[in-house]
C-alpha cells in the first residue's frame, strides 16, 4: 500500500541526533529558527535591497527550498499516487510550522495542473505587517517560491504559483493558485522575472552600482547648481538661465505663467509648434513628452517650468531640475518683487492724477519713467470682479494679457488707461476683454465700464468717475451676468449715475413706470413707446397722435391708461419730468441689453 500525505508525521520524517546536534530530513540537514529571526532577516533584506529585489531574492530562496524538499520527500516513500505526492508538500509545510495549508482543489492530467487552497497563519504575512504595515500587493514571497519549486519538482513540469489574496494587503486570508506555466495569464507570468538566478552578492553589487551612479549624479548636479548660482550672482536674466538649462538637459525649456511665456529655449521649430498646440488645445504631439514643475515662492505660484523631450526625465535629470527650481524661484521672486514695487509706484502716480493731486514737474518726471503719454487722448476702463477674492488674480492676468497698457488697482476697481487710438470700436473691445476674463476664470463675474475720452491729464479723473459709475450701474442692473458698457451708451444718464444712489435710481424707475412696462409685456402693447412720444412732443396731442399714427381720441385713451397704471398726472410739469427720467433710465437699460446680445451673437 502506497504512502498518503495525511499519514506524514513529524517524528517519522525527521531524525534528531542530540549528540551531534543535527536534524535531518532524509539526507538534508535542517535547522530550527525562530519566526522573529526570520522576520528580522526579511526586514534587513528589504531595507538593504529594496522591496522589489528582496521579493525576488525570497522567491528564489523559497523555490530552492521547495524543490529540494520535493526531491527528498519523493525518495523517502513509495507514494500511493502523484496526487498524494503533491499533497505531501502542503503537509510538510504545515509540519515544519511555516504555514497551515488547506487545499481545496487539485486537478491534474499528464501535462496540466491546477492546485488551489488557503495559507493559514502565514508567518510571512505576520512579519511583514509587523515591520511595515499593510502593502498594496501580496507579501508571502517565500511561500509562493516554495510552492512553485515543490510542485515543479513533483509534477515534472514547470508550475507557477500566485497569491490571489493576502492578509498582507488587507485581504481576509491568504489564498494561492498554482498552474502549469502554459496556462498562466500575463500577470502571473510577470513573476517569472523574479526567478532569474541571481545571488545575494549580485544584488548587493547592483545596489552598489546604483549608489555609485547616485553619487556621480549628485556631483554632476552640484556642479550645475554652482554654474546656476554664478548666473544668479552675475544678475543674468531668466532667459539666460533657460538657455543654460536647455543646453544641460538637451531639451526644450519654457518658463511660463498663466499660459504666458516668461522665457523659452526651443531645440527645434517642431517643439515650439508642439508647445503652442499643447497650450491652446491641451493636446500633445505624438512622441513628445511634457513635464511641468511649479515655481513657488512666498506661498504663491510664480510660474511653471515646462520640459519637453522624447523620453521622461530620468533620475539624474530630476536631481538637476530640483536645483534649477531653486534658482528659478529666486530669480522669479526677485522679478515679482520688482514688478510689485513698480506697480505700487505706478498706482500711486495714477492715483494722484485721478485725485487731482500732482504738480507739473513731478508729473512730467514720473510720466517719463512710466512711459505715459499725457498728450494723446485716453479713456479709463474700470473693472469690478466678483467674488472679490479673485481680484488680484484677474489683475495679474490682465497685466500680462494687456502688457502694453497701464493696468493697476484703485480700491475695488481694476483700472486700465486705454489710448483712444487702440480701438475704433470701444463696445467690441470691452466685449473681447470680457470674454478673455471669462475664458480664464470660469466662475468669475466681471463688469467693465469705460469713461469718456479725455484730451488732458486734468480731465482724466472725470473719465475715471464715468467708468466707475457705469461699472457700478451695470453690476446693479445685471448682478447675475458679466456685462460691459461705455460712456457713449450711457451718456444721457451719466450725470444721474454720479450724483445719485444708483439703487434708488432703479427703485425710482420701477416705482414710476414698472407697472406700465409689465402691462406692455403681458398684453404686447406699446404704452411705453406712446409715453415717450408724448413726452418728446411736450404733451402736444396733435403732434404725438401724428407720430404714432393714432387719432387724438385714441391717444387720449392711451394717456388715461398710462396715468391710471402709473398713478401720475401727465398734465403737470413734475409728472412729465418724473416719467421723462424713468423712461430715460429704462431705455438705457434696454439699449445696453440689446447691444450686449447683438455683440455676443456677432450682429
Amino acid at each position: 500500500m502506497g504512502m498518503k500525505a495525511h499519514h506524514l508525521h513529524f517524528q517519522n520524517l525527521v531524525d534528531i541526533n542530540p549528540r551531534t546536534g543535527t536534524i535531518m530530513l532524509h539526507d538534508k540537514r535542517m535547522v530550527l529558527m525562530s519566526v522573529e529571526a526570520l522576520g528580522i532577516l526579511r526586514r534587513d533584506l528589504i531595507d538593504t535591497l529594496g522591496i522589489e529585489r528582496a521579493k525576488g531574492f525570497l522567491m528564489r530562496y523559497g523555490w530552492a527550498c521547495g524543490y529540494r524538499d520535493g526531491e527528498s520527500i519523493e525518495k523517502m516513500f513509495e507514494w500511493d499516487s502523484i496526487e498524494e505526492l503533491m499533497l505531501s508538500g502542503p503537509a510538510l509545510h504545515t509540519l515544519e510550522g511555516v504555514v497551515t495549508v488547506e487545499a481545496d482543489r487539485l486537478e491534474l492530467s499528464d501535462d496540466k495542473l491546477y492546485f488551489s487552497g488557503s495559507w493559514v497563519n502565514s508567518y510571512e504575512a505576520d512579519e511583514h505587517i509587523h515591520h511595515y504595515g499593510h502593502h498594496d500587493e501580496a507579501v508571502c514571497w517565500s511561500l509562493i517560491g516554495y510552492a512553485s519549486g515543490f510542485l515543479t519538482k513533483t509534477f515534472g513540469r514547470k508550475v507557477l504559483v500566485s497569491e490571489k489574496y493576502c492578509r498582507g494587503k488587507k485581504d481576509e486570508k491568504c489564498y494561492f493558485v498554482a498552474k502549469t506555466i502554459e496556462d498562466c495569464d500575463e500577470k502571473a507570468l510577470d513573476d517569472l522575472r523574479y526567478y532569474n538566478a541571481e545571488s545575494l552578492q549580485s544584488e548587493l553589487d547592483r545596489v552598489h552600482q546604483e549608489v555609485q551612479e547616485l553619487n556621480r549624479n549628485i556631483i554632476e548636479s552640484e556642479k550645475i547648481q554652482k554654474e546656476l548660482t554664478e548666473l544668479l550672482l552675475e544678475d543674468k536674466d531668466i532667459q539666460q538661465t533657460t538657455t543654460f538649462i536647455s543646453s544641460v538637459l538637451q531639451r526644450s525649456v519654457v518658463i511660463d505663467h498663466l499660459n504666458k511665456i516668461h522665457s523659452a529655449t526651443f531645440t527645434s521649430d517642431f517643439d515650439e509648434l508642439a508647445y503652442q498646440k499643447w497650450i491652446t488645445l491641451g493636446k500633445t504631439t505624438n512622441g513628445l513628452q511634457f513635464e511641468t514643475f511649479d515655481i513657488k515662492g512666498d506661498k504663491r505660484i510664480l510660474g511653471r517650468l515646462v520640459l519637453m523631450g522624447e523620453q521622461p526625465t530620468n533620475t539624474k535629470e530630476k536631481m538637476i531640475i530640483e536645483r534649477v527650481l531653486m534658482v528659478c524661484t529666486i530669480q522669479m521672486f526677485h522679478q515679482w518683487k520688482l514688478i510689485q514695487s513698480r506697480w505700487r509706484k505706478k498706482e500711486d502716480f495714477f492715483d494722484d492724477i485721478l485725485n487731482g493731486v500732482y504738480d507739473e514737474e513731478t508729473f512730467e518726471r514720473q510720466a517719463h519713467i512710466f512711459e505715459y503719454n499725457a498728450n494723446e487722448p485716453n479713456r479709463i476702463l474700470a473693472i469690478k470682479i466678483t467674488p472679490k477674492g479673485q481680484l488680484q488674480e484677474v489683475l495679474q492676468f490682465l497685466s500680462m494679457e494687456y502688457y502694453y497698457l497701464d493696468v493697476f488697482q484703485k480700491n475695488e476697481y481694476i483700472l486700465i488707461i486705454l489710448p483712444d487710438k487702440e480701438t475704433d470700436n470701444i463696445e467690441q473691445y470691452l466685449l473681447d476683454m470680457l470674454k478673455n476674463v471669462q475664458r480664464k476664470f470660469l466662475r468669475v463675474k466681471a463688469y467693465i465700464g469705460s469713461g469718456r475720452v479725455t484730451k488732458s491729464v486734468g480731465s482724466l479723473s472725470k473719465s475715471f468717475q464715468d467708468a466707475a459709475s457705469i461699472c457700478d450701474f451695470i453690476q446693479l442692473a445685471y448682478p447675475s451676468d458679466s456685462r460691459s458698457a461705455t460712456y457713449e451708451e450711457l451718456e444721457p444718464i451719466t450725470l444721474f449715475l454720479k450724483g445719485t444712489d444708483q439703487e434708488e435710481l432703479f427703485m425710482f424707475c420701477t416705482e414710476t413706470i414698472g407697472k406700465l412696462v409689465a402691462y406692455d409685456e403681458a398684453n404686447q402693447s406699446n404704452l411705453v413707446v406712446s409715453l415717450k412720444s408724448y413726452l418728446d412732443y411736450n404733451g402736444n396731442l396733435q403732434q404725438t397722435a401724428k407720430d404714432l399714427h393714432l387719432s387724438v381720441a385714441g391717444l387720449r385713451y392711451r394717456i388715461e391708461k398710462i396715468e391710471s397704471l402709473c398713478d401720475i398726472d401727465l398734465k403737470t410739469g413734475s409728472g412729465r419730468f418724473k416719467c421723462q427720467l424713468a423712461i430715460r433710465i429704462y431705455l438705457t437699460l434696454q439699449i445696453l441689453n440689446k447691444n450686449y446680445i447683438n455683440q455676443v451673437k456677432g450682429v
